[in-house]
C-alpha cells in the first residue's frame, strides 16, 4: 500500500523549479536561432518586391523610349508647378508638356506606362503631389504614405519615393573642358566633398535659368526648358530654352550600352527619417519631402560620385560631427547619396532594364562609370 501511495504521489508531483529554467532556456536558445533566420527570410522577400518594383520601372522607361525614341528626362528644377507645365491655362490645363519641355521629372513621365494614367492626368497640384503611387516605395524601408511638406506649392502633404535617376560626375560645369577629379569626393569628409559634388549635380544652377555650361551625362538629363512666364488663368506657361545642354536621350546615344549604364535605383533616406521628414533639429527634410512629382531634385535625382551608403551608416548618417551627418539628413543641405535599408546594397535598373545589386562598398570609379552614358568606361559588372 505505501509503495503505490509513494508513486502516486511522485507521478502527481510536476516539473521541478530547476527543470522548469532549463526548459525556458532551451526555448529562449531556439528562438534566438530561429528569430534571425525569420528576419533574414521577411528581408529577403522584401528585397525581392524591391527588385520586382525596379523591373517594372525599367520596363515603363523601356515602352517610353518605345512610344516617344527617347528616355525621360529628369525635370527642370527643385518643386516644380505641374500647372507651368502643360498644353493650356489652369482654367482649361489641356494636357501635360513631353519630356523635353517637361518639369516635372521620370517618376511622374512614366505614369502611363505604369498604368497609372489617371494619376498623371491630375493638373491641381496639391491632390498630383499628395496622391500616392505604392510602387515607388521599398516595403524594406516604408509602406506607402504621405507626409507634411513646407515646401511652397500650395500643398500640405506629398506622397514620397525611394527611388532616384543618376547624375555621374564628369567635367566641371563652369569649364566643360576640365574633368571633375573623383578623389576630392571620395572618402566623403562634408562641405568639401560636398561643393564638389553639388558642382557636377546642379551644374551651377539651383534654380532656373540653369547655367549655360551645362553637362548632364547620364541617361536621365536635366529638362533644358526653363519657366520663363508663368501660366495664368486663360494661357499656358511661356517657356524658354537653355543654350548648351542635352535635349532628352536617345538609345544611340548610351555610347557605353545599355547594358553597362545604370538608370534608376534606391536613394539613401536616414533610417530615423524614414517614417517621416524632419530633421533631428526639427527641419524638414528637403531632399525627401516632395518625393515623386518633383522636378531636379534629390527627391528624384542623386548622384554616383559618392558611393552608396546604408540607411543606418555610422561614418555619415550617424556621424557624430553634425558637419558630416547633415548631408544625410538634409538638415539645411543636398542629401546626394544612393542607398537603402538592405543590409548589403542596394538594386539598380538599367538602361536595358535589367536589375542588379551594387554593394556598398563598391569600388567608386566603377559606380561613377555606371552613371554616364558616354564614358566608353568598361564595367565589370561581376564587381558590383
Amino acid at each position: 500500500m505505501k509503495n503505490r501511495s509513494f508513486k502516486r504521489h511522485a507521478a502527481q508531483r510536476g516539473f521541478t523549479l530547476v527543470e522548469l529554467l532549463v526548459v525556458i532556456a532551451i526555448i529562449g536558445v531556439l528562438v534566438a536561432l530561429l528569430l534571425p533566420a525569420i528576419q533574414a527570410a521577411r528581408e529577403s522577400a522584401r528585397r525581392t518586391t524591391c527588385v520586382n518594383q525596379l523591373k517594372q520601372i525599367g520596363l515603363a522607361m523601356q515602352n517610353h523610349v518605345g512610344a516617344h525614341k527617347v528616355f525621360p528626362t529628369g525635370g527642370s528644377r527643385w518643386n516644380p508647378l505641374i500647372r507651368n507645365y502643360v498644353s493650356g491655362g489652369t482654367n482649361n490645363p489641356g494636357i501635360p508638356n513631353g519630356a523635353k519641355k517637361q518639369g516635372l521629372g521620370w517618376s511622374y513621365q512614366i505614369l502611363p506606362y505604369l498604368e497609372q494614367s489617371a494619376i498623371k492626368g491630375i493638373v491641381t497640384q496639391a491632390q498630383l503631389q499628395s496622391t500616392v503611387v505604392p510602387l515607388y516605395f521599398c516595403p524594406s524601408r516604408r509602406s506607402p504614405d504621405v507626409v507634411l511638406t513646407a515646401i511652397g506649392t500650395g500643398a500640405t502633404t506629398a506622397a514620397l519615393s525611394d527611388y532616384a535617376s543618376a547624375q555621374p560626375m564628369t567635367f566641371r560645369c563652369a569649364d566643360t573642358g576640365v574633368k571633375n577629379d573623383i578623389t576630392r569626393t571620395h572618402p566623403f569628409v562634408g562641405a568639401a566633398s560636398q561643393a564638389v559634388g553639388l558642382n557636377s549635380y546642379w551644374c551651377l544652377g539651383t534654380t532656373e535659368p540653369i547655367n549655360t555650361s551645362t553637362v548632364f551625362d547620364g541617361v536621365i538629363v536635366r529638362t533644358q526648358w526653363f519657366v520663363r512666364t508663368q501660366a495664368t488663368a486663360t494661357a499656358p506657361a511661356v517657356l524658354e530654352r537653355t543654350t548648351g545642354g542635352p535635349d532628352p536621350i536617345k538609345p544611340g546615344q548610351i555610347t557605353d550600352g545599355l547594358s553597362n549604364t545604370l538608370l534608376v535605383s534606391e536613394k539613401v533616406v536616414r533610417s530615423d527619417l524614414s517614417a517621416g521628414n524632419m530633421t533631428p533639429s526639427g527641419n524638414f527634410s528637403y531632399s525627401d519631402d516632395r518625393g515623386w512629382s518633383d522636378g531636379w531634385d534629390p527627391d528624384t535625382v542623386r548622384f554616383t560620385g559618392y558611393q552608396p551608403i546604408s540607411d543606418s551608416d555610422q561614418s555619415i548618417c550617424f556621424n557624430s560631427n553634425v558637419a558630416v551627418s547633415r548631408y544625410c539628413t538634409s538638415d539645411g543641405a543636398d542629401v546626394l547619396f544612393f542607398g537603402s535599408s538592405h543590409p548589403s546594397g542596394i538594386n539598380a535598373v538599367f538602361a536595358d532594364g535589367s536589375v542588379h545589386g551594387i554593394t556598398f562598398d563598391v569600388d567608386i570609379l566603377i559606380f561613377n562609370s555606371l552613371g554616364t552614358r558616354n564614358g566608353e568606361e568598361s564595367a565589370d559588372l561581376s564587381q558590383l
